[in-house]
């Protein structure tokens, strides 16, 4: 099968994997159906899957509660770099990088709220080892850890797992944004202060905070990031990373009340590594954050067509229920 590769349109500011294999994804059922039974991630399932990269805990001898494979069904691939075909209408060159699945039970639960919170904190560890194993490369550019949580935003098993994916390049919304943050002296702190204003601050552990975005995309949506200027969450101390599982939990507890069984999407952005952040504008003002997207309303023509959204609730009143949750 043809192996992942990427275009790239500039007209359209647009770049696409195309990843044939993904299609050969197994699906289970929706929230709540059936799937215990024939699924990869369940414990005494692990010949289904590749040979773990990482897992807790650390001993082979003990049965674990946190497992790190490779995706069988890539979006990116380990490739031999060579320049890219195409001209000025498209770029096309392969999708060179690593996709991981973290799978965070042993048993077959659909929900982060099900998994007791030590456990929930090693899964972010795991990340937190991996990434920084990851940006010790130097055919790598840059991370993230992402989740699909639900039918409806994207998960194609029902066993709960988040993703890890490693570029070769900047994305362009993460090039976007650090352009933006060098165009401030403290452009994070200045979201922090702003939400303090507009009573938009949802729940805090530690350094870190969640509040709801000036301009959110759906209700309830929420970022969670520390106040200290931090690049990389794979340098975080074990209290940031507690107080990470532990706001994670929180936020989720708090939507799962206000819209039972919710759909969401979240996504860990973190600076550039180091081979290539020193020449990155705005690096030096970067706070890793997580963003949590509740998927309650479909994404259709307006937002597709010009890459705004509309939303039906106030960012204050969506703090507001979350607190009150």
């Amino acid at each position: 099968m043809t192996a992942p590769h990427r275009h790239h349109e500039p007209l359209a500011l647009r770049t696409v994997f195309v990843a044939p294999q993904r299609a050969e994804r197994p699906v289970q059922g929706g929230r709540g159906g059936g799937g215990a039974t024939d699924c990869p991630f369940c414990a005494g399932q692990e010949s289904r899957t590749p040979p773990a990269v990482a897992r807790m805990p650390d001993d082979d001898s003990r049965p674990w509660h946190v497992r790190l494979v490779p995706n069988q069904y890539p979006v990116v691939a380990e490739a031999d770099p060579h320049p890219g075909v195409g001209g000025p209408a498209g770029l096309r060159q392969p999708a060179h990088g690593v996709h991981e699945v973290l799978v965070e039970s042993p048993t077959h639960e659909q929900s982060i709220l099900a998994i007791e919170p030590a456990r929930w904190r090693d899964a972010w560890e795991v990340c937190r080892r991996r990434l920084a194993t990851l940006a010790a490369r130097a055919d790598l550019a840059w991370a993230f850890v992402f989740k699909n949580s639900g039918a409806g935003a994207g998960a194609s098993l029902e066993h709960v797992h988040s993703q890890l994916v490693a570029l070769d390049f900047l994305p362009p919304l993460v090039a976007g944004k650090l352009a933006i943050a060098g165009c401030s002296s403290d452009p994070f702190g200045t979201v922090i202060r702003q939400a303090e204003a507009e009573d938009r601050i949802v729940a805090e552990q530690g350094d870190l905070v969640a509040l709801v975005p000036h301009a959110l995309r759906q209700p309830f949506e929420t970022v969670i990031l520390p106040r200290s200027r931090a690049r990389h969450f794979h340098a975080a101390d074990a209290g940031a990373v507690a107080a990470l599982a532990a706001l994670t939990q929180r936020v989720i507890a708090r939507l799962d009340r206000l819209v039972p069984g919710a759909d969401y999407n979240w996504w860990l952005h973190q600076a550039p590594f180091e081979s290539v952040g020193s020449t990155s504008s705005g690096i030096e003002h970067w706070h890793w954050h997580l963003e949590i997207l509740p998927r309650l309303a479909e994404f259709a023509g307006f937002e597709l067509g010009t890459g705004c959204h509309i939303t039906t609730m106030t960012p204050a009143e969506s703090a507001r229920r979350l607190r009150e949750a």
